[in-house]
């Protein structure tokens, strides 16, 4: 069983493939330090689409907690893209929505950050603007898609690369598998 302390002035990386429970993981984890009292220090980014045929989906958000949950209407574009240039239009427009998302969570810094699916993001937005993001919180809880469910393509490759940029400055990477 998890504990917070292990997550604590650290930033923690959750990768999986399509329906290992990242989400859920994740979920979990906020679970604990809720029940530790922390609600009013953390903030949420749930940078996740509305589940498309069972794939993706939001975390739920703390009933009658003071944290602050962020989220955005996301498109998923591997999966509602028509071609190559609709799913970089996609991502492109997720990214565009996302940064607005950073500029309220700027304006209500909290000390732990949760982000749910952090590669709708990585897939066509800056690398180190993210990590930028992730700094104005101590203790950081992200998860993001890193499988093998979508076919190569730019945008799987330009999302796999800055995953794992982004494993390369966390304290730990939790691996699920389905």
């Amino acid at each position: 069983m998890d504990t917070i302390e292990e997550y604590i002035d650290r930033r923690t990386l959750i990768v999986g493939d399509v329906n290992s429970g990242k989400t859920r993981r994740t979920q979990k984890i906020l679970q604990g330090f809720l029940r530790a009292g922390y609600g009013k220090n953390i903030a949420i980014l749930d940078l996740a689409p509305d589940s498309v045929g069972g794939v993706g989906g939001k975390m739920e958000p703390p009933l009658d907690e003071p944290v602050v949950y962020l989220t955005t209407s996301i498109s998923a574009p591997r999966l509602s893209g028509r071609d190559e240039n609709h799913i970089r239009q996609l991502a492109e427009n997720n990214s565009t929505a996302i940064e607005k998302l950073f500029v309220k969570l700027y304006q209500k810094k909290k000390s732990i950050l949760f982000v749910n699916d952090a590669t709708l993001y990585l897939q066509a937005g800056h690398f180190q603007r993210f990590v930028e993001i992730l700094d104005t919180a101590s203790t950081q809880i992200i998860n993001a898609y890193y499988g093998s469910t979508f076919a190569d393509s730019e945008l799987t490759r330009r999302e796999k690369n800055r995953t794992e940029d982004l494993m390369k400055i966390c304290d730990n990477i939790i691996t699920m598998t389905c």
